[in-house]
Parts: C-alpha cells; structure tokens; sequence
C-alpha cells in the first residue's frame, strides 16, 4: 500500500464520498447501540481478537459493519485510536480521489460507461454525469463518486503508474468490466433505489482498482465481491479500500491454479465425509465437482442473498493468519504424512466446507442424476435461493 505522507486532508465534517446515504462524516464509531462498544478501550482501541471471536460465533449487525469490516479486511490498523480511524478515512478518500482522477486523465474516453439497448442503464449515467456537473459547480468541500476533480491533480507517481499500462490492454480490461457491470445485481434493491446510478459507483471502484493493480488485473467475478462490499458499507471509498485489501490477499485463490487447488480439497473432503456421494459424481461425470467451480470462486455471492453473502465474506475475512484468528477457528496443522488428508483438512477454508454441506444437503437429489449437464443445471437452480440457516438446520451451526 502506497504511503500516507503528505496527503490533502478534506474539511472536518464533510463525508469523502458526499453520498446522500453516508452522510455526518467519516464512519470510524460504532452505532451508539452496538453490543460491540465493550470491545473498544477509551481511546477507541479495538480488541482484534474479541472483535474476530464474535465474527465466528454469530457475525456483526450490519449496521456495525462500515467500522468492522474495515478492521477485518485491513485497512483500519488493530491498535488505532479512534481519532486516527478518522484522520485515516479522510487520508483513504482524498488518495482515492487523486487515482481515480489520474486514470481519466490519462483515458478520457474511458470516463463515460457505453451502452447499447439498455435505456435504464443509460438513464441512469445521464443521471450519475449530471450529479457530477452539479457538484462541480458547487464547489463544496465533500466530493461525490465520479465527480470531475479540477482542485486536485493526481500525485506524480499515480500518474506514472497509470501512464505504464499500455492503451490497448487498458481498453480490453475495461470491456471486461463494462460486460459485467451491467449485470452485477442489478434487480437489488440497493441499486433500483437510485436507478441504477449506483452501477457506476460499482464502475469506477473495479476501474481504479486494476488501474493501479496491475500485477492482480481483473478477472470475471471481482464485481460481485466489489459489488458486496458498496452495498455493505454504502461508501465507494471505503467500498474501494475494503475491495483492494481483499483482493490482494484473496488474488492467489481467484487463480487458475488456486481454484484448481480448491476443487481438490473439496473433492478429498466429499469423499472422506460422503464416499457413496463422491464414487456416484466422479462416476457420472469425469469433470467431477467442476460444476461447484462458481461456489469457490465467488465464495456463494450468487447464491446468498446479501446477509448470508455478507455472512461468508466476514468469515472468509478470518482466514490467511491463523495467529491472528480467535481460538477454535481452524484446526492446528498436522504434520506431513499424518491422515493424509489431515494438513490440507486443517486450514480448509470456509467455502470448501460449505460447498461440502450443500452437496451432502442434497445427496438424494444428486444421487438421482444420470448426466453432467444435470450437475451443472442443478448448481444453476441454486443461483439466488440458498440459505444459510437451512444449512444449520440440516448439519448444525455454521
């Protein structure tokens, strides 16, 4: 992560992101009302490891996640003062103003989303380019996502490093995320309640993020991780930074090769806990769990609606440092050799076990089926319908 000396702080008191809906400063408190208060000391220290103990046991409210999540994905350090959450907020939104304007410096014409034969889409940009010409005009302190920043020009090095990717891998990049944008949810509530505007919000997060990730791009499935996380925390800066920490950690298991490894360990463990489950699949079908490949990647945001979709991605947050996790969370390594499946078992991630337990939910069904394609069918039909608390129902807590 780029380093915060000599960053522009904006007015105290106005929001970076001037979002109708986020409006009264920084979020760096919790509700006055959150159970979590006794997890802060005075000086508004958080205890890391409390705060990781209760995400295991029953999650955080979801009025409490624009301060949680910020902690869980790494971009609050663990030892802050609460006044230093605040500096830090206002410090994160002007550098995200200053990349995001450095890219449409350098690519003017990737400003403006093109589209065909979508008049709500396009409705909505004329709406999102309005609100921009307006808060121009004004010339307020607070900045709302996507406005045109003439005050303040892109540091030296943003512009180094978005004047590196070369134009034709730039344009491609943004045709990948231009495809996928418009499809991103769009039926949720929270996007219908603004007409849509808030896809462009979706829109200049992913782009910021690639133009400045270079080493990690973009790959199909980032915008319903992006997607979570504006929804959740209602903010596009804080929707960006919780993203990009995100995606830096989790980039390795979105690889051919980590969903590859993924597809493994499911498969290792269905046959441990259910052989008559695997032998019927693996016997059906040489592809075997290919068609769980969805679950893994996206970590079930297709499948969940957005609590139980927030649900996961808070205990997905969890894991990369044991060391750091409340005690029980993930087994103790075992040594090489022992169980043979016992070391890969140990830090088995969660959406491997629960692409485990939705298939052993519907054994019965899967048994019945004779062809591939019925897989693949049967993980389609799943697309929106599936429920945490059926599965605590039927196998215990999650």
């Amino acid at each position: 992560m780029w380093g915060w000396s000599g960053i522009q702080e904006q007015p105290p008191g106005s929001h970076p992101d001037g979002d109708s809906a986020c409006t009264g400063g920084p979020e760096s408190k919790l509700p006055a009302t959150s159970s979590l208060q006794s997890l802060f000391d005075e000086a508004g220290r958080l205890d890391l490891a409390g705060l990781r103990k209760v995400v295991a046991e029953r999650g955080t409210d979801a009025s409490e996640r624009r301060v949680t999540w910020k902690f869980l994905f790494g971009v609050y350090p663990a030892g802050s003062t609460a006044e230093e959450r605040r500096r830090l907020d206002q410090q994160l939104a002007t550098r995200y103003r200053s990349m995001r304007s450095a890219w449409r410096r350098q690519f003017p014409s990737a400003g403006r989303m093109k589209v065909q034969s979508d008049l709500e889409l396009s409705l909505a940009i004329e709406t999102y380019e309005a609100q921009q010409g307006a808060e121009a005009d004004e010339g307020g302190g607070g900045v709302g996502p996507g406005r045109r920043l003439t005050q303040l020009p892109p540091r030296p090095q943003h512009s180094q490093w978005v004047q590196s990717l070369s134009q034709p891998q730039f344009l491609a990049t943004l045709r990948d995320i231009d495809a996928d944008v418009p499809r991103t949810d769009r039926h949720r509530s929270f996007f219908q309640r603004q007409g849509l505007v808030k896809l462009l919000y979706l829109r200049e997060i992913l782009i910021t993020f690639v133009a400045f990730h270079q080493d990690i791009g973009y790959c199909q499935g980032m915008n319903d991780f992006a997607s979570r996380f504006l929804q959740t925390l209602d903010s596009e800066f804080d929707a960006f930074w919780c993203f990009a920490t995100c995606m830096r950690r989790w980039a390795p298991s979105l690889s051919a090769q980590g969903v590859a490894r993924r597809i493994q360990t499911t498969e290792e463990l269905l046959q441990r806990v259910d052989p008559e489950l695997y032998h019927h699949i693996a016997r059906t079908s040489e592809e075997k769990l290919l068609f769980c490949l969805g679950w893994l990647l996206l970590r079930f945001q297709r499948e969940l609606g957005h609590e139980d979709a927030a649900r996961v991605m808070e205990l997905g947050a969890l894991e990369g440092d044991p060391a750091e996790l409340a005690p029980g969370i993930l087994s103790p390594p075992g040594r090489e050799g022992e169980e043979g499946l016992a070391p890969r078992l140990a830090t088995v991630s969660f959406e491997v076990l629960l692409c485990v337990a939705l298939l052993i939910q519907h054994r019965r069904e899967l048994l019945q089926h004779q062809h591939v394609h019925d897989f693949f069918l049967f993980a389609h039909r799943l697309q929106g319908k599936l429920a945490l608390d059926a599965l605590q129902r039927a196998d215990g807590p999650l």
